[in-house]
């Protein structure tokens, strides 16, 4: 009987070191990736749950007004602070205790990935905000055609989002709206080799960030979610008010590879909008 007990307990720890070293050999898919934010999502095994949630933009059982229904973990979507939501200019009040963002971002080499859902860059190098005293390390910026955020009711024909990270439940995203005019000089240099189905481009010309913003930095801020499932009510919303130009054919490219990715916009409840004028500095003569 003792014979038979060694072998039984050799047996149980050879089998759970074999194991615990197969776990250690195990390589973990870093290329994961989603529309908005997917570090919300503590457990990686969790993480990989949610992608397996088939959800779209159309009006059917997997588009936005049932997105709360398709999954345990999107049942955010249905909160009280979602967004994207509309901005009244008329209903928002100065945020007086509200600060010009500092931006450090630089220029940087991007894959491009059309994920099914987005045109998502994702960046390469330390790029970061410093929004209300706190730094944001920029993750990756997408777009969405038409725009989320729609102004006193009306919709942009393209909006951007710069994704950016405090800690796993503080996220900043900047928002910059286009409308038609001269040509775009990201559009025009990346635009013939946007993945038109799901795939990768590899870009090696960099991209200055700083380019695609506009030069004044005015913007609307509420408190809101992530536009797309899981809709986690962890995000600082920065519309910048100022939008940047891009030609009428740029607009209308965008909109055949992005196919309406928008959400509709959310109620605002309780939440209030506040306004940074961002005023520039004024010469003085000595």
């Amino acid at each position: 009987m003792k014979k038979i007990n060694c072998l039984i307990l050799m047996t149980v720890i050879f089998v759970g070191c074999k194991n615990q070293n197969r776990n250690k050999n195990k390589v973990i898919n870093t290329n994961y990736t989603t529309t908005e934010i997917d570090k919300t999502v503590d457990e990686k095994s969790e993480r990989n749950e949610v992608t397996k949630v088939s959800w779209s933009y159309e009006k059917d059982d997997t588009g936005p007004e049932n997105w709360k229904n398709l999954s345990d973990d999107f049942s955010k979507c249905g909160g009280q602070s979602q967004s994207p939501v509309n901005i009244s200019t008329k209903n928002t009040s100065v945020g007086y205790i509200l600060r010009q963002p500092e931006f450090y971002y630089g220029k940087s080499l991007t894959n491009i990935l059309n994920n099914g859902h987005t045109l998502q860059f994702n960046i390469e190098g330390d790029h970061s905000v410093k929004l209300d005293g706190k730094d944001y390390k920029l993750l990756q910026f997408h777009y969405h055609s038409l725009s989320e955020h729609t102004i006193d009711g009306e919709h942009m024909p393209l909006e951007v989002h710069f994704v950016h990270q405090h800690n796993k439940t503080d996220y900043a995203v900047i928002g910059v709206m286009y409308k038609e005019g001269k040509e775009n000089p990201l559009l025009k240099s990346n635009l013939d080799k946007f993945p038109k189905e799901k795939g990768v481009y590899n870009s090696n010309k960099p991209i200055d960030l700083l380019e695609i913003l506009p030069d004044n930095k005015s913007y609307y801020h509420y408190n809101g979610s992530l536009t797309t499932p899981p809709c986690n009510e962890v995000v600082n919303w920065y519309l910048l008010k100022d939008p940047i130009e891009a030609s009428k054919e740029q607009l209308d490219r965008m909109s055949q590879i992005l196919h309406n990715n928008h959400r509709p916009v959310q109620n605002l409840n309780d939440r209030k909008i506040s306004f940074y004028l961002d005023q520039p500095k004024l010469l003085t003569k000595n």
